[in-house]
């Protein structure tokens, strides 16, 4: 019997030979797996699917242009439902399985920072796409970098539009109790009382919440110059819709990004949505090569305008791509080291994950400002980079068309 099973080794390995496929090259046709948690359920799974729409078109790009070394990428998605407590449980599965060598993606803040703590505990880089909060960079890790901008970060372009534009004298700020509400909505407060812009409400809310007019109402009596907002897409949407019900008339109403940023909220928010301001991270306009390409490349396949969230996850998969062909060795820390010396130009901007203040292994870049005007998206800030000009004030409710 064991003469049997010798020849049967000696005869598999001298076919392989035969066939001119040494068991190197053999082993090599294996993938080099990215494990990727991300919202494609649940309450953020309208972002999550835009994330997984960018990952998978870079990623039938990267593998037709040779992958590494002749290895195709293999994205592995999970999805963390939209909470927490379920982000946790997928990503622990990702890091168990140990061909897996990357994490990447993610959307919201409160599912990624539990991620980034099990990450680094376990040793496994992370570079996180889209969720924003700053404390994500701010906490020290040697395993952890962002690609996004911080929360602290998000609203550079609308803060500078509103010093040299709308200029001011109050404003009412209103936020989710998530860790990127909070977050965003801190730094705006520091912003406002930085420029002696008299903040008259400064209010947290219950994220998913259904009726927002007795919050609204006080907002309409405290009569505010500009109600700035940071919602997600549901939230968003509410929150436009029943400002125009208790008619609000402020010269202004911004968004942070998120929910006030993609598509979807001009079909949720509907006539509400016309003339509202929003920070976002990138559009087709910005100045960096292979954008506009992207933009019509995804709104081609997927018949949709790629928001930013998009730009980002597709910005990563090519920095993962690039991390994966300089690494010395294909393990955990070989992508880790070369994670720390990326600098590559992308669709977004170039991708380098420097320290300063209090944020470590964290791409620094400008914002830009929105606003909608005839049930689209246009680019008003930097006039750089404008595809249209901005409305200000704001016509009332009552004198719209």
């Amino acid at each position: 019997m064991k003469k049997v099973t010798i020849f049967m080794i000696i005869f598999l390995f001298g076919f392989i030979l035969f066939d001119g496929i040494s068991v190197p090259n053999v082993w090599a046709q294996k993938t080099i797996k990215v494990g990727i948690p991300n919202s494609l359920t649940g309450r953020h799974s309208p972002f999550g699917q835009h994330m997984k729409r960018a990952f998978d078109l870079a990623l039938d790009e990267i593998n037709a242009a040779g992958g590494v070394k002749g290895r195709l990428i293999e994205w592995v998605h999970v999805d963390d439902q939209s909470k927490p407590e379920t982000a946790l449980t997928a990503a622990q599965k990702l890091i168990e399985d140990q061909e897996i060598i990357l994490l990447t993606g993610e959307y919201s803040s409160s599912n990624t920072y539990p991620i980034c703590a099990l990450a680094e505990k376990q040793k496994m880089p992370f570079m996180v796409s889209t969720a924003a909060a700053d404390n994500i960079t701010q906490s020290g890790w040697k395993y952890i970098f962002r690609l996004a901008q911080p929360a602290a970060e998000f609203d550079t372009g609308l803060q500078e539009f509103l010093l040299k534009v709308v200029k001011p004298k109050n404003m009412v700020i209103l936020h989710e109790n998530t860790l990127f509400g909070t977050s965003t909505a801190k730094a705006m407060k520091k912003w406002a009382d930085d420029n002696k812009v008299n903040v008259l409400i400064y209010e947290a809310y219950e994220a998913g919440l259904v009726d927002f007019k007795p919050l609204l109402f006080k907002v309409k009596a405290a009569n505010p110059e500009v109600v700035y907002a940071i919602s997600y897409l549901m939230d968003a949407t509410l929150i436009a819709r029943q400002m125009k019900e208790i008619d609000i008339n402020p010269k202004m109403f911004a968004g942070s990004a998120a929910g006030y940023s993609i598509p979807e909220f001009l079909e949720g928010a509907g006539d509400s949505a016309e003339y509202v301001y929003a920070s976002t991270m990138w559009e087709r306009t910005v100045p960096f090569p292979g954008a506009k390409e992207f933009d019509e490349k995804y709104r081609k396949k997927y018949n949709v305008t790629p928001p930013y969230h998009a730009a980002q996850a597709y910005a990563s998969a090519y920095v993962c791509w690039d991390v994966l062909k300089r690494a010395k060795e294909l393990t955990r820390e070989g992508v880790r080291e070369a994670l720390v010396t990326t600098n590559l130009m992308t669709i977004y901007g170039p991708v380098t994950f420097k320290s300063y203040g209090d944020f470590k292994q964290q791409t620094q870049l400008p914002t830009l400002v929105l606003q909608v005007q005839k049930k689209k998206f246009e680019v008003v800030w930097p006039t750089s980079a404008a595809t249209g000009k901005y409305i200000f004030p704001v016509p009332k409710w009552s004198e719209r068309k």
